[in-house]
Order: structure tokens, then C-alpha cells, then sequence
């Protein structure tokens, strides 16, 4: 993959990222990560691409855990929803499925990509988890937006 941005910090990269799904025309677009990890990332994603109608989340590939994610109140929030995933115009994978111990396997996060068969598939991940974890070379990410995280806790 060639890198085509360079930005600092999580706007930037929220920026980037309702850029590509706007630059795409996407009017689906699906979630999936990590149960718990990942949902808040999702439902950050979510709101900055709000004006999109139709977004879900699918945690820990589990297509049968489908959830729709709506705008109430306080922002993004996960609902029951029984929709059909089809006309899938892309799919985005959070680098919490690669992490050890907490992840899914590749092979499951394929499967469920094949069933979906999106437009479009975008990697959200931190610390380049993706190319750590090996998924760069098994997933066929169209584009992937990876972040680096520093900490500083003062007292």
C-alpha cells in the first residue's frame, strides 16, 4: 500500500475518514470490530459520517449480532435491528479484531467480508495492528487509516 495523507490526531484522521466514505458515494456502511474495544470507535465513525442513513456495527464478525447505529441524544447508540445486509457499499474493519486475546481470526472476518461483499473495505486500526498482525496481506483493504497513540499522564 502507498501512503497518500499524513495527519496528527483523531480529528485528522475522522476527517480522512468521512472523507473516503464521502469521496466513495457509500450509503451502507458497516462496522465490525471487537465487542466492548472497538464499539466506541464505531460509534465515533458513526458520528462523523451521521448523515449517512444506513450504518451498523457487527461486533466480533458475528453477522447474527447485527446492530444498527442511530443518532439519538447523546450521540451514536447500538439498536436491535433485523435488516438485511445487502448492497453493502463498505465495510469497516477496527484493529481490535487483530489484537491478541481479544481478537477473531482472519479467515472469520473473510468469511464475513465475502458474505457482505462490499464496494468497499477501509481498516481503522491504532499502532499498525493490521501489518503487526500479518491481516495486511490477508485482507484486501482498500484503504487503511492507522493511527499512533502517545501517552502523558501529569499529576
Amino acid at each position: 500500500m502507498e501512503k497518500i495523507i499524513e495527519t496528527k490526531g483523531l480529528t485528522p484522521m475522522l476527517r480522512e475518514f468521512k472523507d473516503i466514505i464521502k469521496n466513495n458515494n457509500c450509503k451502507k456502511v458497516v462496522f465490525v470490530g471487537s465487542r466492548g474495544v472497538c464499539l466506541p470507535f464505531a460509534e465515533l465513525c458513526a458520528y462523523a459520517i451521521r448523515e449517512v442513513e444506513g450504518l451498523y456495527f457487527i461486533p466480533d464478525a458475528n453477522l447474527e449480532n447485527t446492530k444498527k447505529l442511530i443518532l439519538r441524544d447523546v450521540g451514536m447508540q447500538c439498536e436491535e435491528t433485523s435488516a438485511k445486509l445487502d448492497d453493502v457499499d463498505a465495510v469497516v474493519l477496527f484493529g481490535g479484531l487483530a489484537m491478541p486475546k481479544i481478537g477473531v481470526d482472519v479467515e472469520k472476518v473473510n468469511d464475513l467480508l465475502n458474505k457482505l461483499n462490499p464496494n468497499l473495505v477501509v481498516g481503522f486500526c491504532f499502532m499498525s495492528i493490521f501489518q503487526k498482525s500479518g491481516w495486511i496481506d490477508e485482507i484486501e483493504f482498500d484503504y487503511l487509516i492507522d493511527g499512533s497513540i502517545e501517552d502523558s499522564v501529569f499529576k
